[in-house]
């Protein structure tokens, strides 16, 4: 867990300008949207003392090397396609967020969706986040009423 100096807002994370943007298979964007954003809280109207994120990294290179001994034909989307590894991770991630999570306070799943600007947010602390990698950083915030570090 990180604590955070700062958490960086961004309206364009949280009024569908990102979640629009095209990418493979998805033309329109995102298939969640808008109903992702509309279920969570704008960062704007939260009012907590400190923010912290919590990250678990995925090693996709090597989940991608394994699979391809097993699936030597598959492309390498194919490969690495999140529908089989991404619930793991983010179970984990969800184990973390709780186990720090104290009373009256919030856990922001897709901090994105809130409006915050998840890769400006990292860099603050020397985390990058990068938007094809080899080593996927999953993150989610906790809001804390208290400034008190709890670690």
């Amino acid at each position: 867990m990180i604590k955070l100096p700062n958490v960086i807002y961004d309206i364009r994370a949280r009024d569908g300008t990102w979640c629009r943007l095209p990418y493979p298979n998805h033309p329109k964007g995102c298939p969640n949207f808008p109903r992702c954003p509309s279920e969570r809280p704008d960062f704007r109207d939260l009012n907590f003392k400190q923010w912290k994120a919590v990250i678990v990294e995925f090693d996709l290179k090597r989940y991608k090397e394994l699979r391809r001994e097993k699936y030597p034909n598959a492309t390498d989307r194919q490969l690495g396609n999140l529908l089989y590894w991404q619930g793991r991770v983010r179970s984990a991630l969800w184990k973390k967020a709780n186990s720090i999570l104290t009373l009256g306070g919030m856990i922001l799943d897709i901090p994105e969706a809130s409006g915050v600007n998840i890769f400006e947010t990292m860099i603050l602390v020397g985390i990058k986040i990068e938007r094809h990698p080899n080593i996927v950083r999953k993150v989610m915030l906790v809001g804390m009423m208290s400034d008190l570090d709890t670690l």
